[in-house]
């Protein structure tokens, strides 16, 4: 059975939907994991960025609607050999009102989506769930789903103080409310470089390190790149150097993850936790980065 991962963050903004995809497009063309991205977010900007990349232009079913049948089955779109889509749509809008309307416990309307997801996770060795900024049932609904957590975190003050406000409190609140039915871990901290303002984004790592301690922050740091956003809008390339700089920044940002789950797997927790780079350090490609290949992924263009 596969690992659930949800990028959250109460702010928008701050590079959720670009980190869960580009997470679930590496693991899934470069590591060769078999991966689905579940888009809850009415939005539905994971849908598009993964629609521009490997050119779908029709979904089955949207995520509401797989909601309100009771089964995720139809929406499950195959975007290559290794990586499935359940796309949201705007009538995710009808997601909370669903769940009220249907459930008078608050139990059952939190772990409804856990169900489903239940039912499909053996097929998959990872289950990426794109969530909004917000901390409703909806939100609720996949933060219960998940088995690890990884906070995203601007380098700026107030989004410091928001990742404190997330884990402290909205994370330990459902963990106090549900005790054993959650079994969510915050895999790390994962710091985003929004500006490129050096001592205020040391300052601000410094202190995330210091409040949450060393091996709980992300050894990788997701730079502003500006490919990142071309991304967004054209679809995820895989042409030249400057795009194996980014999708080395990924493929070390996964390799990590996966580090950290094994230190949860083998001992309950991370300690004395280091990553040595594997592919990309600083800004520059390394010998293996520079190698990169991946499957399943210029074929869908």
């Amino acid at each position: 059975m596969g690992y659930v991962i949800v990028n959250a963050q109460q702010k928008g903004g701050v590079g959720k939907t670009t980190d869960t995809v580009m997470e679930a497009v590496v693991a899934s063309s470069f590591y060769n994991k078999k991966v689905l991205v579940i888009d809850t977010d009415l939005q539905g900007n994971a849908t598009q960025f993964l629609a521009k990349t490997f050119q779908v232009l029709k979904f089955n079913q949207s995520f509401m609607s797989c909601i309100e049948d009771g089964s995720l089955e139809k929406g499950i779109v195959s975007l290559s050999d290794n990586l499935d889509l359940i796309g949201s749509d705007y009538d995710t809008r009808k997601f909370g009102d669903f769940l009220d309307n249907k459930f008078s416990s608050t139990s059952d309307r939190t772990f409804y989506l856990s169900k489903l997801v239940n039912k499909i996770k053996d097929r998959y060795d990872y289950i990426f769930i794109d969530v909004p900024p917000s901390t409703d049932i909806k939100v609720d609904n996949a933060m219960v789903c998940a088995d690890y957590i990884i906070v995203i975190q601007e380098t700026q003050q107030f989004a410091f103080d928001g990742s404190k406000r997330l884990v402290l409190t909205y994370l330990q609140t459902l963990a106090d409310d549900f005790g054993d039915k959650v079994h969510f871990q915050v895999a790390g901290i994962l710091p985003v470089l929004l500006q490129a303002k050096r001592p205020l984004h040391q300052r601000i790592v410094k202190e995330t390190i210091e409040y949450f301690g060393k091996d709980n922050v992300f050894n990788n740091i997701v730079n502003n790149h500006a490919r990142l956003e071309w991304y967004a809008a054209q679809g995820i390339q895989f042409e030249d150097y400057h795009d194996k700089r980014v999708w080395g920044l990924f493929a070390d940002i996964f390799s990590e993850l996966e580090l950290r789950i094994k230190s949860f797997e083998n001992t309950g927790d991370i300690e004395n936790f280091t990553y040595a780079h594997q592919f990309i350090t600083g800004n520059k490609l390394t010998s293996k980065g520079k190698a990169m290949t991946v499957s399943g992924f210029d074929q869908a263009k």
